[in-house]
């Protein structure tokens, strides 16, 4: 007889205490922690306290706890949340917006040491001054390992000049990354980020997280821009493009109505500005001159009869001027 697997109290309460969370936030931002350290997760708690709660669980438990969560809630998208999460995550419970918490760890950067048996992706320098490590066994460390240029000084290991012991790309192996550490030489940048986000039934992936935000606002203007030129060609009415149309409308009819043998008093002005335009463009063609065209009156200040009549004057002249006598 094949005795039942007994499950560990701790299992059991971790379980309810990942669906308790799930239960009191609307948001679950799940992070890789695998390049993460205990520090940078215990600063990181101290920062979001009373704004969001990060949960570092065995991968078995919070799949556990998204699958009684599921049953309860009958929330959308919980089993996508589950196939998302990947080996060495914790899951950060929120109710503030979620482009808030990003931002939040993205305004919190660390300097960490590089990592053993990976590729380093910055250039490592190592400052000269004093190491404050007491000569000994370590200066053979330093100088076989790292190959930096040491001298002994008030009994303390000190290095000679500014030195690079890796360029970007670099392998760092174990003895390295442990005499770097040593020195307290930290030249990677270390960010929180968020894998993808569940909210409310909603799944919010990476790319949309990390959108660069100027870019998208260009190409989301160049798209409304070009959208609208399309509908005042086709001739498309809505609260965009009644505007534009109204004043294409406008210039094409006086377009036609210039073109009439009739003459119509109340656009005088409208038959003056069309005539100087006209004149302009023949006086700059013939003498390679330009002649500027003007333009309405300001409204809100009126001209008394003398003075109005005085510019009548001047425009049938300047007019007349252009054509000889």
């Amino acid at each position: 007889m094949i005795r039942k697997k007994e499950i560990h109290q701790w299992k059991l309460d971790e379980i309810v205490h990942l669906v308790d969370l799930f239960k009191n936030h609307k948001t679950v931002a799940v992070i890789e922690v695998a390049r993460l350290n205990d520090k940078q997760i215990q600063e990181m708690r101290k920062i979001l306290r009373g704004k969001a709660v990060i949960r570092m669980s065995k991968k078995k438990l919070q799949l556990r706890a998204v699958d009684q969560y599921k049953q309860e809630s009958k929330k959308d998208n919980l089993d996508e949340l589950a196939e998302k999460i990947p080996g060495q995550s914790a899951l950060c419970f929120t109710n503030v917006d979620i482009f808030e918490l990003k931002n939040i760890f993205n305004d919190n950067e660390w300097m960490v040491s590089a990592k053993p048996n990976e590729i380093t992706p910055v250039d490592i320098w190592v400052p000269e001054g004093d190491t404050g490590l007491p000569t000994g066994q370590v200066i053979s460390e330093l100088n076989m390992t790292l190959r930096l240029p040491t001298k002994i000084q008030n009994d303390t290991i000190w290095v000679r000049e500014n030195t690079r012991t890796h360029s970007v790309g670099d392998y760092v192996n174990v003895k390295q990354a442990a005499v770097l550490k040593k020195l307290g030489v930290a030249p990677i940048e270390s960010l929180i980020k968020i894998h993808y986000a569940w909210s409310d039934g909603e799944i919010i992936p990476e790319e949309i997280l990390y959108m660069d935000m100027e870019q998208f606002q260009q190409e989301l203007a160049s798209a409304f821009f070009g959208a609208r030129s399309l509908a005042l060609e086709l001739g498309i009415v809505d609260k965009e493009t009644i505007e534009p149309l109204i004043q294409k409308a406008h210039r094409e009819a006086l377009g036609i109505l210039f073109d009439l043998p009739v003459y119509f008093d109340d656009m005088r002005d409208e038959y003056i500005r069309k005539a100087v335009s006209n004149a302009s463009t023949i006086k700059a063609i013939v003498l390679g001159e330009d002649l500027q065209v003007p333009t309405k009156k300001e409204k809100g200040k009126k001209k008394g009869k003398k003075e109005k009549a005085e510019e009548d004057e001047e425009e049938e002249v300047g007019i007349g001027g252009l054509f000889g006598n």
